[in-house]
């Protein structure tokens, strides 16, 4: 009794094997119960590509074949198999004009063979369709002419059904895995770049992708390609893609279903325009959330992927992951450029220079997401000429900080250009006006004025609860002005506040700063202190913006642990 594999045979085999040639113990025990079930000495769990095919489960094939678990497709009967997708037996390969140039029979001692397709169910429900791709054979193999019964081969296939099994728990496993370290990786991924690298990263290293590439709607009626890792004949990153292209990305857009090919013949039937197909396999997933189209994304592979269509549950929750992050990540970047625009409508604009004073300002943030804190700095220049120097720290570094802050800044700045040359006046009527006016604020400032006198310039300040300023003489040495500072503004109304002078040497700068500066976990405020002093000394030569620059990039980086505000005046 002979079952032929038909007269239809697909023209390729797969690109490559589910598995990898080396013994696999469970596919071991299913080769082993092969040869109990049907009393032949060999019996294989075979996967064949168009590479050759590999034995993750074998038991009794001569050796080196048992030991190297591979052969080429010249020794290989399961090929016909998985070309047909059908079930194959040959009662005397010798004979068959199928079988009988093949290799096996004289290396391998085959003459009688019967192999039964194993296919992956369905994750969803746990059957398999007889349709699906055929990812490997259950064969086995007798040293003599035999005729196969019915019995042998239904036992066959109920043997190959449970090994089918075993793979789809096993391939199930593997993805809820890899969904599980897709998930965690996307979490932490903020910006549009850091998900297209991460999805990049886990399809390459975990789905043995060549490309991909996230498309994103420019406008009602285009993508726009935002990274460069695409296969060949893909638009160029910047470049975009018409909704209504005859092209699949703009396809699974306009449809809002993923849509997959196994190999580039798939492709082109359905596409036929496309100028240059990916090599191999690909897939174009819609990005949805709450039915909103928020990008593409498009994965391409080397080879045919002939499990691609069983895989979907995969590429289904890649889309949703991949699809929630992105919308993160777009909203997590108009939030940012917000702050930033209302951080700095916060901030004044500086003049170049006041009188004869050089003033620069600069402001970092805390947080990736806000862009926007409680730090401030200000410079004012009241009716009578004095100017007035202010840098404050509102506690918090979020947007009801900010909001809290602009509030404390409006009335500190209208105190201050009333108050003459006395920093302590304006500082008085705020610890007033807070209460007052119900803000509930909490807030450490200097206010310092600078003020003529006979044997030059004095800064005159007042100091609630702040880090101390400190003054870059110009032989490069520091005087850190520590008075004893008052208490926070917003504590009591009627706290009372002390004045302090020092004298402003000519070519002298005064440096201003926020905690944010200085406090560093695991580091000690005074040793943020004297990392200020020495990377002025160490810098006094610059101008004033490269030395705030350098100042920011030793002490802080590009994100601090909090906000952080600077104010340098450069006196003549």
């Amino acid at each position: 009794m002979q079952h032929a594999p038909g007269d239809q045979v697909p023209p390729e085999l797969p690109e490559a094997t589910l598995l990898a040639a080396r013994p696999d113990p469970d596919l071991d025990r299913f080769a082993r119960l092969g040869t109990l079930a049907l009393g032949t000495p060999v019996a294989l769990v075979s996967m064949v590509s168009r590479h050759g095919q590999v034995f993750p489960g074998a038991v009794g094939l001569p050796e080196p074949w048992q030991d190297a678990r591979r052969t080429p497709l010249t020794h290989s009967l399961c090929q016909h198999v998985v070309a047909s997708g059908k079930p194959f037996a040959v009662e005397d390969a010798r004979r068959d004009p199928l079988t009988r140039d093949s290799l096996a029979i004289p290396d391998l001692g085959v003459v009688a063979y019967a192999g039964v397709p194993l296919r992956l169910p369905d994750p969803r429900t746990g059957l398999t369709d007889p349709a699906a791709p055929v990812v490997g054979v259950l064969c086995a193999i007798d040293g003599a002419p035999r005729l196969w019964t019915s019995d042998d081969l239904d036992a066959l296939e109920d043997l190959a059904a449970a090994c089918s099994a075993e793979l789809g728990l096993r391939l199930l496993e593997e993805r809820n895995r890899l969904l599980l370290n897709l998930g965690d990786a996307l979490v932490a991924a903020r910006t549009v770049e850091e998900v297209s690298a991460t999805v990049a990263a886990v399809t390459r290293s975990e789905l043995g992708g060549a490309w991909s590439g996230l498309l994103l709607p420019d406008g009602p009626r285009r993508l726009r390609l935002t990274d460069p890792d695409t296969p060949p004949g893909a638009p160029a990153a910047g470049e975009t893609v018409d909704l209504h292209a005859p092209v699949p990305a703009a396809a699974a857009a306009r449809e809002r279903r993923p849509l997959l090919f196994a190999d580039t013949r798939e492709l082109r039937a359905a596409f036929p325009d496309v100028p240059v197909p990916p090599p191999g396999a690909s897939a174009y997933l819609p990005l949805l959330v709450q039915e909103r189209l928020v990008g593409v994304l498009c994965l391409a592979w080397e080879g045919a992927r002939q499990t691609l269509e069983a895989e979907a549950d995969v590429w289904s929750a890649l889309a949703r992951f991949t699809a929630q992050a992105l919308d993160r990540a777009t909203l997590d970047a108009e939030r940012r450029s917000r702050a930033r625009v209302l951080q700095a409508s916060l901030l004044p604009r500086l003049p170049e220079a006041t009188g004869r004073l050089q003033v620069r300002g600069r402001y970092v943030p805390a947080s990736r997401e806000d862009q926007i804190g409680g730090d401030w700095y200000d410079v004012v220049v009241g009716p009578a000429g004095t100017t007035t120097l202010v840098l404050g720290d509102v506690v918090g570094h979020d947007m009801a900080a900010a909001a809290t802050m602009a509030q404390v800044r409006g009335l500190l700045r209208a105190f201050v250009w009333e108050g003459g040359a006395s920093p302590t006046g304006p500082v008085e009527r705020l610890d007033r006006a807070l209460p007052g006016l119900g803000v509930d604020a909490l807030a450490t400032l200097v206010v310092a004025c600078v003020e003529d006198s006979p044997d030059g310039p004095l800064l005159r300040w007042t100091n609630a609860g702040h880090p101390p300023p400190v003054l870059l003489l110009p032989d490069g040495r520091t005087q850190l002005l520590d008075r004893p500072p008052d208490l926070l503004v917003g504590l009591l109304p009627d706290a009372a506040r002390h004045e302090h002078v020092a004298p402003l040497p000519p070519g002298s700068t005064l440096v201003l700063y926020t905690d944010g500066l200085i406090e560093h976990r695991g580091r000690s405020l005074a040793g943020g202190v004297e990392r200020v002093r020495d990377s002025l000394r160490r810098n006094r030569s610059l101008d004033l913006d490269d030395l705030l620059d350098v100042l920011l990039a030793e002490l802080v980086g590009t994100w601090g642990e909090d906000d952080c505000a600077l104010l340098a005046v450069r006196f003549p």
